[in-house]
């Protein structure tokens, strides 16, 4: 009988060891997920999913990037608001098309009237001379 004793009080030992581990498992057991969780869970995932192919890809982003350098790289040649202001500031004093008309004119008349009297200087020089 001793065998017989030595088995049962290891067996007993094992059943004991047994009875901890189902105790710390039981004690999990509320933490966990049930079905119903998962579910939810699920329905979460699949509304993210859905989302996902209106999020840009990475190639997206780069090509995005480099389209922004580009204006980046042209941002140097623009014109500030002060100069533009500046410019704006100065169209007032310039000549329009009608007074480049009017200068035309008279500088047409003053060389006609500059011509007859180089001529008629020219005649009378030229009379005394004789």
């Amino acid at each position: 009988m001793d065998d017989g004793s030595r088995r049962l009080g290891g067996l007993e030992s094992d059943v004991s060891a047994i009875k901890t581990d189902v105790a710390g498992i039981a004690a999990q057991l509320p933490s966990l997920a049930t079905k119903a969780d998962l579910m939810e869970t699920n329905a979460v995932v699949a509304e993210i999913a859905a989302q996902l192919p209106n999020f840009a890809t990475k190639a997206d982003v780069l090509a995005t990037n480099a389209v922004v350098a580009g204006i980046a790289a042209q941002l140097p040649y623009l014109a500030t608001k002060a100069a533009v202001d500046g410019i704006a500031a100065q169209l007032p004093h310039l000549a329009t098309k009608a007074d480049v008309n009017d200068w035309k004119v008279s500088i047409i008349q003053w060389m006609i009237g500059t011509i007859i009297a180089m001529t008629a200087l020219t005649f009378t020089i030229a009379r005394f001379v004789h």
